[in-house]
């Protein structure tokens, strides 16, 4: 049981589900309920714990929770207790109390390079001063780092250890585990979420699978994903659209889509025209193509890319 509804929701739908991690009355870390009554987080977080023995609790939208001595496993049971804490740094801790909430659900494989990844833990670098509170990161995935994934993109300070890095897709991806600088915006590293998974399984806890993958998008959709992009908003834009879209496919021809003076009633042609095209998922690639070399730098590229990812089967980017 996720408690979670399938298909994609925004990353912030699973805040309910992070857990902000004290240990000896004082804020050390972050995790999330990953099972009912069980809460993922960094072993690396926990080991003074286990060093010296002392109280752990966690704190969660429904209070505070104290964990029994004994109820916290660290995978590996020894190291640093900081960045290079051994693979693949991570923690269950059993809290009977937490039953009954929702749980995050866990993707099953890796993210590709370029996927934005949202960190949602808990951290004393919000203006709240000396206080740990809810704190959300926009990070990028670079790719492998060992048996680790690297990100890159805001700060990772310290404290946000254990956060769950949410994807598009409304599934966690990975346990943050460290940043690069903790004086720099340079990013860091995080276990992937395959590896947290392997560790419930072998741990005896039920593990849903992956998230089903959305339908790919209606036309509606895609029109939508277009309207936003200035260039796109005039006439004599979506003129040079249809001469880029040409150009990416490689023909000596304009891709003819009857003209409108209506934005929306006009990208809905083209849009159709991709579908009616005799590969309408090459179509909608040079359609993104195109864009891109229209409007390079605009943020509604990312959806325009996720959507289009799902209409051709590619996997997404973002």
């Amino acid at each position: 049981m996720t408690g979670t509804a399938p298909g994609p929701v925004r990353p912030e739908a699973l805040r309910d589900c992070a857990v902000m991690v004290e240990v000896a009355g004082g804020f050390a870390g972050c995790g999330f309920l990953v099972a009912p009554g069980l809460v993922a987080s960094a072993a690396h977080v926990l080991v003074e714990a286990r060093r010296e023995a002392v109280p752990v609790t966690v704190r969660h939208g429904s209070g505070v929770h104290a964990v029994a001595a004994g109820a916290v496993r660290l995978f590996p049971d020894t190291g640093d207790g900081g960045r290079f804490h051994p693979f693949p740094d991570l923690a269950l801790l059993s809290v009977p109390g937490l039953t009954g909430h929702r749980v995050a659900p866990l993707a099953g494989g890796l993210p590709e390079p370029g996927a934005r990844l949202t960190a949602l833990g808990f951290s004393t670098y919000t203006p709240d001063l000396g206080t740990a509170r809810p704190d959300t990161l926009a990070l990028r995935v670079v790719g492998p780092a060992g048996d680790y994934v690297r990100v890159s993109g805001d700060g990772v300070r310290d404290g946000h250890s254990g956060s769950m890095l949410v994807g598009a897709d409304g599934a966690v991806h990975g346990v943050l585990k460290a940043s690069r600088s903790y004086e720099l915006d340079q990013g860091g590293w995080f276990t992937p979420a395959r590896a947290l998974r392997a560790l419930l399984v072998e741990s005896g806890v039920e593990v849903p699978g992956p998230l089903p993958a959305p339908p790919p998008p209606g036309d509606g959709e895609l029109v939508a994903a277009l309207m936003p992009f200035p260039v796109l908003q005039r006439l004599d834009g979506r003129f040079l659209l249809l001469d880029a879209m040409s150009r990416a496919l490689g023909v000596p021809y304009a891709f003819e889509v009857a003209e409108h003076p209506t934005q929306r009633l006009h990208l809905h042609g083209i849009v159709r025209g991709c579908r009616s095209f005799r590969d309408g998922r090459v179509a909608l690639r040079a359609l993104v193509t195109a864009v891109e070399e229209l409007a390079p730098d605009d943020g509604a590229l990312d959806e325009l890319r996720r959507l289009v990812g799902r209409a051709t089967g590619d996997r997404e980017s973002t």
